[in-house]
Protein backbone atom coordinates (compact mmCIF):
# COMPACT_ATOMS: atom_id res chain seq x y z
CA UNK A 1 0.00 0.00 0.00
CA UNK A 2 1.35 3.42 -0.89
CA UNK A 3 1.78 6.30 1.53
CA UNK A 4 -1.11 8.13 -0.11
CA UNK A 5 -3.33 5.08 0.33
CA UNK A 6 -2.43 4.80 4.01
CA UNK A 7 -3.25 8.46 4.62
CA UNK A 8 -6.54 8.06 2.76
CA UNK A 9 -7.47 5.13 5.01
CA UNK A 10 -6.55 7.19 8.09
CA UNK A 11 -8.59 10.15 6.86
CA UNK A 12 -11.65 8.09 5.97
CA UNK A 13 -11.61 6.14 9.23
CA UNK A 14 -11.11 9.33 11.27
CA UNK A 15 -14.03 10.98 9.50
CA UNK A 16 -16.18 7.89 10.04
CA UNK A 17 -15.35 7.89 13.76
CA UNK A 18 -16.19 11.58 14.05
CA UNK A 19 -19.54 11.08 12.29
CA UNK A 20 -20.32 8.08 14.50
CA UNK A 21 -19.56 10.15 17.60
CA UNK A 22 -21.75 13.00 16.42
CA UNK A 23 -24.51 10.54 15.51
CA UNK A 24 -24.35 9.18 19.07
CA UNK A 25 -25.68 12.48 20.43
CA UNK A 26 -28.80 12.08 18.30
CA UNK A 27 -29.68 8.61 19.59
CA UNK A 28 -32.09 8.23 22.50
CA UNK A 29 -30.43 7.28 25.83
CA UNK A 30 -32.39 4.01 26.01
CA UNK A 31 -30.68 2.78 22.86
CA UNK A 32 -27.18 3.63 24.06
CA UNK A 33 -27.55 2.28 27.59
CA UNK A 34 -28.16 -1.33 26.58
CA UNK A 35 -25.69 -3.71 28.32
CA UNK A 36 -24.36 -5.16 25.07
CA UNK A 37 -23.69 -1.72 23.59
CA UNK A 38 -21.94 -0.62 26.79
CA UNK A 39 -19.67 -3.69 26.75
CA UNK A 40 -18.75 -3.17 23.10
CA UNK A 41 -18.00 0.53 23.47
CA UNK A 42 -15.88 -0.14 26.56
CA UNK A 43 -13.69 -2.57 24.61
CA UNK A 44 -13.17 -0.55 21.41
CA UNK A 45 -10.30 1.64 22.78
CA UNK A 46 -8.57 -1.41 24.25
CA UNK A 47 -8.75 -3.31 20.97
CA UNK A 48 -7.52 -0.34 18.93
CA UNK A 49 -4.59 0.27 21.28
CA UNK A 50 -3.65 -3.42 21.29
CA UNK A 51 -3.72 -3.49 17.48
CA UNK A 52 -1.58 -0.37 17.27
CA UNK A 53 0.99 -1.68 19.74
CA UNK A 54 1.23 -5.07 18.06
CA UNK A 55 1.62 -3.63 14.57
CA UNK A 56 4.19 -1.05 15.65
CA UNK A 57 6.14 -3.58 17.73
CA UNK A 58 6.12 -6.68 15.56
CA UNK A 59 6.33 -5.42 11.98
CA UNK A 60 9.04 -3.86 9.85
CA UNK A 61 8.25 -3.12 6.20
CA UNK A 62 5.18 -5.35 6.31
CA UNK A 63 6.89 -8.45 7.69
CA UNK A 64 6.87 -9.80 11.23
CA UNK A 65 10.13 -9.18 13.09
CA UNK A 66 11.16 -10.06 16.63
CA UNK A 67 13.70 -7.53 17.88
CA UNK A 68 14.49 -5.27 20.85
CA UNK A 69 11.01 -3.73 20.82
CA UNK A 70 9.45 -7.06 21.77
CA UNK A 71 11.76 -7.32 24.78
CA UNK A 72 10.74 -3.82 25.86
CA UNK A 73 7.07 -4.66 25.41
CA UNK A 74 7.44 -7.79 27.53
CA UNK A 75 9.26 -5.82 30.25
CA UNK A 76 6.48 -3.23 30.25
CA UNK A 77 3.83 -5.95 30.43
CA UNK A 78 5.58 -7.52 33.41
CA UNK A 79 5.71 -4.15 35.17
CA UNK A 80 2.00 -3.67 34.47
CA UNK A 81 1.26 -7.14 35.84
CA UNK A 82 2.89 -6.13 39.12
CA UNK A 83 0.84 -2.89 39.09
CA UNK A 84 3.78 -0.48 38.88
CA UNK A 85 3.37 3.20 38.10
CA UNK A 86 3.23 4.50 34.54
CA UNK A 87 6.71 6.00 34.83
CA UNK A 88 8.14 2.69 36.07
CA UNK A 89 6.49 0.81 33.19
CA UNK A 90 7.87 3.22 30.60
CA UNK A 91 11.34 3.29 32.15
CA UNK A 92 11.60 -0.49 32.41
CA UNK A 93 10.38 -1.00 28.85
CA UNK A 94 12.81 1.62 27.55
CA UNK A 95 15.77 0.32 29.50
CA UNK A 96 15.23 -3.32 28.55
CA UNK A 97 14.66 -2.42 24.91
CA UNK A 98 17.82 -0.30 24.85
CA UNK A 99 19.90 -2.97 26.57
CA UNK A 100 18.76 -5.66 24.14
CA UNK A 101 19.37 -3.33 21.20
CA UNK A 102 22.90 -2.43 22.34
CA UNK A 103 24.11 -5.73 23.76
CA UNK A 104 22.49 -8.46 21.67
Amino acid sequence: MTTTGIWMVIGVSSTAMLLMRLFGYLLPPEMISRPRILRITALIPVVLLAALVSVQTLTVDGSITLDHRVAGLIAGAIALYFKRSFLTVMASAGLVGAMVYNFL
